[in-house]
């Protein structure tokens, strides 16, 4: 038994700010040693035009990024308040349109997989969805915490092994991430690069064993630690919000071990990788995207879809996944379809999809 999905719902933060308005807070919360064109070099080459902060919903636009950067910016505790504020009504609002797209009532709700990785707090958001959208108060919960990118592989997984485990089960997913909560007020590069790279979102999804026909079904998932890669990203709690580290060798690690490990996932269910009809491809950024293609010999055509959620939303870590996927059921994008994401470790994972 496949489980499908019935729905992909998105959203995020009201403000949309362009690549300008977005060089202006960048430049703000840097110090005085990084140069303005730095941030512009870093801007243009990232693949972003438009992004959603939740700090700049702010009524002047800027409060939150308003700090000074010699101090380190906000502290972990008022950056851990900015991400609550914003996640909670985000998070529902796309769960009331994951069940109201699936058709799906509140009250058969049996199961809440929830994922982030830039906020904590308890109770959290599976009990926000309980109380808000009146699911029943008897769901089971389940978290997927500090996973990174690729959590959202992870959430729809578990959600799957519920359904396989009783088809009676009717699971909502969410991921929820407010990155910008973690935004950096340093200069050491890789750090300047994440601040450019990430944003804030939120994706839903319902995962039963029923549904129609079309309804995009699980085959498989799988898990990948690549060798010798432990030290190139990483995501730690700090003083003054969570630290990314981000090593320069990562797309070649991913050019070199995504080739090999999702052919052999492919061949295993006998499916020939020119067959699969579409890659949702998790932007860690356009390098990212390339060394993924690279590596398993795809035409850039196969990387569209994941461009084009980077240009028009940035990196929104475990959300941005699913919002690559709505838009390829929009599109019409035919299957299989492989779903290929990233995170600290390095750690790959994967879904095959039908």
């Amino acid at each position: 038994m496949n489980p499908a999905i019935l729905s992909i719902a998105c959203t995020a933060p009201d403000r949309r700010l362009t690549r300008e308005d977005w060089m202006s807070i960048a430049q703000r919360i840097a110090p005085a040693s990084v140069a303005p064109g730095v941030t512009a070099r870093l801007a243009e080459r990232s693949g972003i035009d438009a992004r959603r902060c939740a700090g700049a919903d702010a009524p002047d636009g800027s409060a939150f990024y308003a700090k000074d950067p010699q101090a380190g910016g906000p502290g972990t505790a008022e950056r851990m308040r900015l991400w609550a504020a914003a996640v909670r009504p985000l998070a529902v609002r796309a769960g009331r349109e994951a069940l109201e797209t699936a058709g799906v009532a509140a009250a058969s709700i049996t199961h809440v997989v929830t994922a982030s990785c830039t906020g904590f707090v308890a109770p959290g958001i599976d009990q926000w969805l309980i109380e808000e959208l009146a699911l029943p108060r008897s769901c089971r919960r389940t978290h997927v915490g500090f996973m990174g990118c690729h959590a959202a592989v992870n959430a729809l997984s578990v959600a799957a092994a519920f359904v396989r485990a009783d088809p009676a089960a009717r699971v909502l997913v969410v991921c929820a991430e407010i990155s910008s909560a973690h935004l950096h007020y340093g200069a050491r590069l890789d750090r300047l690069i994440a601040n450019t790279l990430f944003a804030d979102g939120v994706a839903a999804a319902v995962v039963a064993a029923d549904g129609p026909g079309d309804a995009l079904r699980f085959v498989r998932s799988d898990s990948v630690l690549m060798e010798g890669s432990v030290a190139e990203m990483a995501w730690e709690v700090g003083d003054h919000g969570f630290e990314m580290t981000l090593g320069a060798a990562v797309p070649d690690l991913l050019r070199s071990g995504v080739g090999p490990w999702v052919r052999g996932i492919l061949a295993e269910e006998a499916i020939d990788p020119m067959a699969v009809g579409g890659w949702a491809i998790h932007p860690g950024g356009p390098r990212v995207i390339d060394a993924v293609l690279e590596s398993l010999a795809l035409e850039p055509r196969h990387g569209e879809s994941s461009r084009a959620i980077l240009r028009d939303f940035g990196n929104m870590s475990s959300a941005t996944l699913l919002f690559i996927m709505r838009a390829m059921l929009e599109r019409g994008i035919p299957r299989p379809w492989v779903a290929l994401a990233f995170g600290p470790g390095i750690a790959g994972e994967a879904l095959l999809l039908a």
